[in-house]
């Protein structure tokens, strides 16, 4: 995904999936909020693969976020790719 694309479709996802959703915003350095002040995940745009990953702050809450990414890509056409997932 090209980086002119990236806030506009992170807000499109925040609209459309999240309630009071209104738009997503960069926090810095490529790091996104798109849980309309949830702050239970975060969008990362990492520009040398072109690619958008996101972080969960809480394991448990992935399934259920990662449906909800699923069901966004799928109606915009988007390519996902698999998520690797690692605790610390």
């Amino acid at each position: 995904m090209k980086p002119e694309q990236v806030e506009n479709v992170l807000s499109t996802f925040t609209r459309e999936c999240f309630v009071g959703g209104r738009a997503a915003y960069q926090l810095g350095d490529g790091i996104y909020s798109v849980d309309a002040g949830e702050n239970d995940i975060r969008a990362i745009y990492d520009q040398e693969n072109a690619e958008i990953k996101f972080f969960c702050r809480y394991q448990r809450d992935m399934n259920f976020y990662d449906k909800k990414l699923m069901a966004f890509a799928t109606k915009h056409g988007i390519d996902t790719k698999p998520c690797t997932v690692t605790s610390e």
